[in-house]
């Protein structure tokens, strides 16, 4: 609780909308901006080691997963299949891991992500977000990005305080 502030809501009540829609509606907008994503990463053949494997992630805190493969040309979604390994932690991990704001391997030793299944594929991805380079990210998400970094620096100046 912040200081002065009132409570934060739950945040499984942020996946509440995402919960809502149906898996085949989600993977609509979901795969092509994830396919505009990791374009460059896919076009040079970074992800040619997911063909034929699928991973699943889930955001703790939100209450919300998907599936994901590859399917030699495209990233696809989908949440009917059982997976080869599972990607699992709170939507702050994600980000932090993805922005590169902490090392991949504290996040995995600190257990705020967690791998389950196939490790070395579980590596393999981890690695391969990990190195995602940021100007590549849409200016969209990298906006987003900044903005939740500066809620995030006054909400620990007002706990400091």
């Amino acid at each position: 609780m912040i200081p002065g502030f009132p409570p934060l809501p739950d945040p499984s009540l942020l996946g509440l909308p995402i919960r809502l829609i149906p898996d085949k509606l989600l993977a609509l907008p979901l795969a092509p901006m994830l396919n505009r994503l990791f374009k460059a990463s896919i076009e040079e053949g970074d992800f040619d080691f997911l063909s034929g494997h699928w991973l699943r992630l889930v955001i703790a805190d939100i209450d919300v997963s998907t599936c994901l493969g590859f399917d030699g040309s495209r990233l696809t979604i989908c949440d009917t299949r059982p997976c080869d390994v599972e990607f699992r932690g709170n939507i702050s991990a994600f980000i932090l891991l993805v922005t590169r704001q902490q090392d991949p391997d504290t996040l995995f030793f600190q257990r705020k992500l967690m791998i389950e299944g196939d490790t070395e594929l579980g590596l393999g991805i981890k690695n391969l977000l990990y190195g995602v380079e940021l100007e590549q990210l849409p200016v969209e998400l990298r906006t987003l990005f900044a903005l939740g970094n500066k809620v995030q620096e006054k909400v620990e100046q007002i706990i400091r305080k």
